[in-house]
C-alpha cells in the first residue's frame, strides 16, 4: 500500500468516527448543533477521501 493509500483510508475511518460521534452526541442530548458540525465535518471528510481514492 502506498503512503497516500493510508491516508485515504484514514481519512474514512476519521469520516467513520465524526458520524458516529455526531450521532452519539445527538442522542445523549448533547444538542444538535453540536450534532450537526461532528456530521457534516464527517461528511466531508468522508467525500474528500473518496474522492481522492477515485482520481488516483
Amino acid at each position: 500500500m502506498t503512503r497516500y493509500r493510508v491516508y485515504q483510508v484514514l481519512g474514512i475511518v476519521v469520516a467513520a468516527l465524526f458520524l458516529t460521534l455526531g450521532v452519539v452526541a445527538f442522542l445523549t442530548g448533547g444538542g444538535p448543533i453540536i450534532a450537526a458540525i461532528a456530521v457534516v465535518g464527517g461528511l466531508i471528510v468522508l467525500i474528500a477521501s473518496i474522492v481522492t481514492m477515485v482520481r488516483s
